[in-house]
């Protein structure tokens, strides 16, 4: 079982990353800009 103590750290900071940004993202507003990008 030590290749999914190896795996899953690394894993959990993919996923903690990608709801950081994503937050980040919507706190800047980023659908409505992603809309005015496309409008443009």
């Amino acid at each position: 079982m030590d290749y999914v103590s190896a795996i899953v750290p690394p894993l959990v900071m993919a996923v903690g990353f990608g709801f950081l940004v994503r937050a980040i993202i919507r706190s800047q507003g980023g659908a409505q800009k992603a809309k005015e990008d496309i409008a443009d």
